[in-house]
């Protein structure tokens, strides 16, 4: 297995001819940070990077305000809701290793989120599904430039983010397994930040906040129960 190394992943920018670049100072602006990429262009190794990250940061804000809410779970489901929470930091501590910053670093939500069981399965079901396609949008990318370690890396995060939208289903009493193929819905990464606009800028109609996201001692709660909650962190990224 070939290692992942922040160097070796942002020399990959190199390689996507033709992408469209935000820029240092684009990113201390929401408008500008997630300008949709010019139409015909790849979104930059950064771009991916930041963008991914900020939604990997969402979701541990979002699992864990869910597992310290009122959602009427069984001890299965919070469990479940644990190790979803468990894989997504996992994803952005990888993500930051490799250079991503964050857009924001802190969060908004609909009133009553994490009281309503309904509310809560529907929102947590558009959120990864949207991750997935953002995934795959990445995937794409990094295939076309023949970087095939971040093609694979970048697929294997969207297998576990499909995971967690089938576990949100059951809980929502749907059925989890119900498509043949996930979603490809963005040709770019950045073409996923109009779904989670309200989430990051509080501007969704009864959006509340801002949400902060998870301390490193809460981080560290959760991580001593992955053995009791049967969560394997050991799995390798990045196959070749």
């Amino acid at each position: 297995m070939k290692p992942l190394s922040r160097r070796s992943f942002l020399k990959s920018t190199s390689l996507l001819a033709g992408a469209t670049a935000l820029g240092s100072t684009s990113l201390f602006g929401i408008s500008r940070a997630f300008a949709k990429a010019v139409q015909g262009t790849n979104d930059d190794v950064q771009t991916i990077l930041n963008l991914a990250s900020t939604a990997e940061l969402f979701a541990t804000t979002h699992y864990l305000a869910a597992i310290n809410g009122d959602l009427g779970l069984g001890e299965v489901q919070v469990n479940y809701l644990k190790a979803g929470f468990l894989a997504e930091q996992d994803h952005y501590d990888l993500l930051v290793s490799l250079g991503a910053e964050p857009v924001v670093t802190e969060f908004y939500v609909p009133e009553n989120l994490f009281t309503d069981k309904a509310l809560f399965a529907n929102i947590t079901e558009v959120a990864e599904t949207t991750f997935v396609a953002a995934y795959l949008a990445a995937t794409r990318i990094f295939s076309e430039a023949g970087e095939t370690a971040f093609a694979v890396t970048t697929s294997q995060i969207a297998g576990v983010e499909a995971e967690h939208r089938a576990l949100v289903r059951q809980i929502a009493g749907l059925v989890p397994n119900n498509l043949p193929y996930a979603q490809f819905q963005f040709p770019n990464v950045s073409d996923a930040v109009p779904v989670l606009q309200p989430f990051l800028d509080g501007s969704g109609e009864g959006f509340t906040g801002p949400v902060p996201p998870p301390t490193d001692d809460e981080i560290a709660a959760l991580r001593a129960e992955a053995d009791a909650i049967g969560y394997e962190d050991s799995t390798p990224f990045a196959a070749m």
